[in-house]
């Protein structure tokens, strides 16, 4: 499916990458227990007037305070990854092309997370730490529907023991207008902090596959080339998303430009739920119901006299997927003649989002009762998801 942007969607690369990691990039769109995870100590924090106490009888933080605590505690866990890669240029010759990203440690194993495009297609990784140490890391699985890694340590015991952590938070309870903090390697810049606030929730982007990535954090903190995979973060120091990309304006080239204060996070709870198998070094598996659609436009809707205006018309079905064998059909010409998709489970159905997003929350093998409209008529099927790869050329 063609996803049209006002705006040209950047994905945020390395400042390497900027020249060559870019092109190779496609752009359209537990199980084992964690090992101990020691956290940095940050006070309870409390903004209050300089001499205030929060509860407990610790000094309470200013806000102007907070971000420097959380900093000092987080950066350390914060890493700097820099990769080697083989490119081909459009005559198909090859050539070596590097990149950098941002990632951050989970647990004294020395496991690193960060975005799946930044070690996509490198032939080597070397991760440089807050002491300026560096060693090389291995890639242990990724979760290409939504451009997350897990990345291997290759360090000595004794140093792995003496890693600063983060702490993962919690991205349910997060509110617009709360003040966040983001920790990266803006263009090679190691351990860079800049402060903003939650600017909307829920957002729906497209990633780096055929596929939406959903729930997604926007923020004005400024996110730029080298920021990828770095951690956002609470004014408690809990990791609340994972930086991923940004907007450039229109006419620049996707993933040339800087910040203009929207970027995207990859909510924490995506992370934790996939955690699991990517510290198993599986691929995550993912809930596919095989359509590529688009919104109705109001006058559309009233001319297929389509209750409350609202729906999802399919473009196209993929051929013996899931919405196929559940007999719903897309449109056999670029028409308005494909089944138009108004609930899932009952719940209304208003955009692609809303799909992508109802799908996100299942597994494969679960079934969703799909309410339609065909020829002026509402009908229901009982679809069985399937299991989405990345040859699927549907985004849900």
């Amino acid at each position: 499916m063609k996803i049209v942007a006002a705006i040209i969607i950047g994905i945020v690369v390395g400042a390497g990458a900027l020249i060559m990691l870019g092109p190779s990039i496609p752009m359209s769109p537990f199980g084992r227990p964690q090992a101990e995870v020691r956290p940095p100590a940050i006070p309870p924090l409390t903004t209050a007037e300089p001499g205030g106490t929060a509860p407990g009888g610790n000094p309470a933080l200013t806000a102007g305070e907070a971000p420097i605590v959380v900093y000092e505690a987080v950066s350390p866990a914060v890493v700097n990854i820099n990769t080697i890669g083989q490119g081909r240029d459009v005559l198909g010759r090859t050539f070596q092309q590097q990149g950098t990203g941002s990632g951050f440690i989970i647990d004294l194993e020395g496991h690193i997370v960060t975005n799946q495009h930044v070690v996509t297609g490198a032939s080597r990784l070397d991760i440089t730490l807050a002491d300026g140490s560096s060693y090389v890391g291995t890639v242990v699985a990724s979760d290409n529907a939504n451009d997350l890694a897990l990345v291997k340590l290759q360090a000595p015991d004794d140093k792995l023991h003496q890693l600063t952590v983060v702490r993962l938070g919690d991205s349910r309870n997060l509110k617009v207008g709360q003040t966040v903090v983001a920790i990266g390697n803006p263009f090679g810049l190691e351990r860079s902090e800049s402060l903003g606030i939650i600017s909307s929730l829920g957002r729906t982007r497209p990633g780096i596959e055929q596929r939406l990535i959903t729930n997604m954090i926007q923020t004005d903190a400024a996110i730029n080339p080298g920021n990828s995979g770095g951690p956002l973060l609470n004014l408690q120091g809990e990791v609340i998303g994972i930086n991923e990309q940004i907007e450039v304006s229109s006419g620049t080239v996707s993933g040339s430009g800087g910040n203009v204060g929207v970027g995207f996070a990859i909510p924490v709870n995506t992370l934790k739920r996939f955690l699991p198998d990517l510290m198993a070094a599986r691929e995550p598996k993912h809930a596919w119901l095989g359509i590529a659609g688009r919104p109705l436009s109001p006058s559309t809707a009233e001319d297929l006299k389509i209750p409350g205006q609202r729906g999802v018309l399919l473009v196209s079905v993929s051929s013996n997927g899931p919405a196929a064998q559940g007999g719903l059909r897309g449109s056999a010409r670029n028409d308005t003649s494909g089944d138009i998709i108004t609930e899932l489970d009952a719940h209304p159905v208003r955009s692609v989002e809303d799909i992508a997003a109802y799908i996100d929350q299942k597994d494969p093998g679960d079934n969703v009762k799909v309410t339609y409209v065909r020829g002026g008529q509402s009908q229901s099927a009982d679809v069985t998801l399937g299991t989405w790869d990345n040859s699927a050329v549907t985004v849900r």
